[in-house]
């Protein structure tokens, strides 16, 4: 019978969403720094957090590498403590990504629902409840065994420390709780927008979409229940290395997935700049390349070029807004006015003030017959 492992399978969705991951926050930046030109402290640690998350991948890809994933039978003994040392990382470093994705959503989130005191209040708060309690779960992580690496050595004919590890309600419970306040977490971020949305003047099908995006942040939350029943492999039990692949597998699709969405949150400017799902001032969809729209495209690239000159400034630098709003026109969350032209409005003023003081005279007025008039 050919040796059953699931190794594979957990690199493929680690590889995957690693891919994933430096895609999206590669664009956040692209589109934060030079098609906005400011970078905020959320997206700073967007990029902080992307290279923990690549450090847990890197992590877990050794992991597999010396054993995760196949059948303890399967593993040379003096492989085990490596794969274990290295699942061990991954789990300490899961936590520290799951908080950290939390706060690259909220602070989005402060952000835009600046003007809303209670909505601030309960975003702070939750916040403040996910830190204290993933400070505390930390530790239960990283000191799950005393000493610490009898972690990796507990399962060793002859290991070189002796010790002992925590009971399985205080591995499993505290692993439920967290699991229960990152869904909570989750929908409360995803649902905060809508109130601050659904009373601005949009039209329905814009403010869906507006919902939508500052919700995607929080699409992770799934995974997050997909996993619920797979912690119990946290436990100690005859085959460690196999039965913990859907634990591994669910975690990093979790906190891979949150990172990817919160920055596919942020990506709107980026489509209208590249003409993808472009909309007007009205509300009205553009295609690309759709025929009779030249004219319309060309005049919203030039005002939106022209509002974008006077609010940019360096790359990479944290800048002020002049404005409570202009956080969400430059995201594309609500919909800026057109502006007029100072040349309009000078060439109107310069034309209606003669036309008031001096009517013309019969010889200064325009010949009919030259619009066909009868």
């Amino acid at each position: 019978m050919a040796t059953e492992n699931r190794g594979p399978e957990l690199a493929a969705v680690i590889i995957f969403l690693m891919v994933f991951s430096l895609v999206t926050v590669g664009l956040r930046c692209y589109t934060m720094g030079f098609v906005l030109k400011r970078f905020f402290a959320e997206d700073w640690l967007s990029v902080v957090t992307l290279a923990i998350y690549m450090f847990y991948s890197i992590s877990a890809l050794i992991s597999i590498r010396w054993g995760l994933g196949k059948h303890v039978a399967d593993v040379p003994i003096d492989h085990h403590p490596i794969a274990l040392f290295w699942k061990y990382i991954g789990q300490c470093v899961y936590v520290l990504v799951s908080v950290l994705v939390k706060f690259i959503v909220g602070l989005l989130l402060l952000r835009i629902c600046s003007r809303q005191k209670w909505q601030r209040v309960t975003i702070w708060t939750l916040l403040g409840v996910v830190t204290v309690f993933n400070m505390f779960y930390i530790f239960i992580v990283i000191l799950q065994c005393m000493p610490i690496q009898f972690y990796w050595y507990r399962y060793s004919p002859n290991p070189p420390v002796t010790g002992k590890c925590n009971h399985s309600k205080l591995a499993t419970i505290p692993t439920y709780v967290s699991l229960l306040l990152n869904v909570l977490s989750d929908w409360i971020l995803a649902l905060l927008p809508i109130s601050v949305v659904w009373n601005s003047n949009m039209d329905r099908n814009t403010k869906i979409s507006v919902v939508a995006v500052l919700a995607i942040g929080s699409i992770a939350s799934l995974a997050t229940v997909a996993r619920i029943p797979y912690a119990k492999q946290l436990l100690s039990n005859p085959d460690y290395l196999y039965n913990f692949t859907d634990l591994a597998i669910w975690s990093t699709v979790e906190i891979g997935l949150a990172l990817s969405a919160s920055s596919l949150a942020t990506l709107k400017p980026l489509f209208r700049k590249l003409n993808i799902l472009v909309s007007t001032r009205n509300g009205s969809r553009l295609g690309v390349g759709t025929s009779g729209q030249g004219t319309n495209s060309r005049a919203t690239k030039d005002g939106e070029s022209a509002w974008h000159s006077r609010k940019r400034s360096m790359p990479f630098m944290p800048r002020k807004f002049t404005e409570i709003k202009d956080e969400e026109n430059e995201m594309g969350i609500i919909p800026r006015p057109a502006e007029k032209s100072a040349l309009d409005t000078s060439a109107r003023d310069s034309i209606s003030v003669p036309l008031a003081s001096h009517p013309p005279t019969r010889s200064q007025r325009p010949d009919f017959k030259d619009f066909n008039f009868s």
